[in-house]
């Protein structure tokens, strides 16, 4: 195969044509592609949403339940790191 450099005039006229003619087939898969991407991007941000809400009507309603228990925190990073030291 020759190298770009070596392809005449008439030669690189008929690749940019190929290239063109290949990017012009490729267009509509590209936009079924487009908009596939871009429904399972918007599905999974919807997931995300209700499963935040679904979480956090959960915990309120546990809260209503057990008013006198209060919400548990997650430990700080230096007191794990004590924990890690002793063990």
């Amino acid at each position: 195969m020759p190298n770009e450099t070596e392809l005449s005039a008439e030669e690189l006229i008929a690749r940019k044509e190929e290239m063109k003619q290949f990017f012009e087939e490729a267009i509509p898969f590209l936009e079924a592609q487009h908009k596939y991407e871009k429904l399972v991007a918007e599905i999974s941000e919807f997931k995300y949403r209700r499963l935040h809400f679904d979480t956090q009507a959960m915990s309120l309603m546990y809260q209503m339940q057990n008013p006198e228990e209060k919400e548990v925190q997650e430990p700080s990073d230096s007191k794990q790191e004590k924990k890690l030291k002793k063990g």
